[in-house]
């Protein structure tokens, strides 16, 4: 599965120490959610119905067990994995989180519920901010989008124009670059259908060329809400296809946001 930290094993000491729940229709997601809700970082899954979420880092000296040993199937959906007897399979709790901030070199972000599909009417952003890069390099692992309504999006992070949008009907590159430090992700769908959803890559490089920014006084909320509902009528109502471009210039400028994780 995509996005797991490994297969872990527990001696009686399961090696997440926060907090363990239960459950008879557990899936990979309802434990990471349940988790990211309680501020964990970390969430595993044992035995197809146990759940633990904990911060603890050193999880590794617990002993890693072979990727097949984690294989029982989550008693809420038959197609994931959920651990096994005495081994736990790790997640990162920003699996599946609906926005967040991203200022490492490299990551990967996943669709809202992954990997469980995707829920109707979501509207999510991630801001990827990697000041001095030069360009980003992005990469879909996966990209199961269900129809022309639902969306994805990449914006310019300083002027919020829309770059990139890819749908059902127009799928994305397998790679593409954006000549930009700030990059805005953005993601909807409609209250129809629903759909695996996508696993992106992206790298920064960083060229030794220093740029001056100036300031922006709009926030991120205002004009990401602003240009999504653009975005979601020029959709409905033409097709006009926008392309990977870049921008003069490199305003700076604080973005809010949900989870940030460097």
């Amino acid at each position: 599965v995509p996005g797991n930290l490994g297969c872990y094993k527990d001696h009686g000491e399961p090696p997440l120490t926060g907090t363990s729940e239960t459950s008879n229709k557990l899936t990979i997601q309802t434990c990471i959610s349940s988790c990211r809700s309680q501020q964990f970082k970390f969430a595993g899954m044992e035995s197809g119905y146990a759940c633990f979420c904990g911060n603890n880092p050193d999880y590794w000296r617990y002993g890693e067990a072979a990727s097949t040993e984690c294989n029982s199937v989550c008693f809420g959906d038959h197609t994931q994995p959920c651990g096994g007897d005495g081994r736990v399979i790790l997640f990162d709790t920003l699996i599946g989180a609906c926005g967040g901030n991203y200022t490492s070199a490299t990551a990967v972000i996943y669709s809202p519920d992954f990997p469980d599909t995707y829920g109707t009417g979501k509207v999510c952003y991630w801001t990827i901010q990697v000041p001095g890069a030069s360009r980003i390099h992005f990469s879909f692992a996966l990209f199961e989008i269900k129809d022309a309504t639902d969306m994805v999006e990449l914006l310019d992070g300083y002027t919020y124009h829309v770059l990139a949008r890819f749908n059902g009907k127009n799928r994305p590159p397998h790679t593409f670059n954006i000549s930009l430090d700030f990059v805005i992700l953005y993601f909807f769908s409609d209250e129809i259908n629903q759909a695996q959803g996508f696993a992106i890559r992206y790298r920064a490089v960083k060229d030794n060329v220093h740029q001056n920014k100036i300031p922006m006084n709009r926030t991120l909320s205002e004009k990401i809400n602003e240009q999504a509902n653009l975005s979601i009528n020029a959709a409905r109502s033409s097709k006009i296809l926008y392309v990977i471009t870049t921008s003069p210039s490199h305003p700076s400028s604080s973005m809010p946001g949900n989870i940030t994780r460097k």
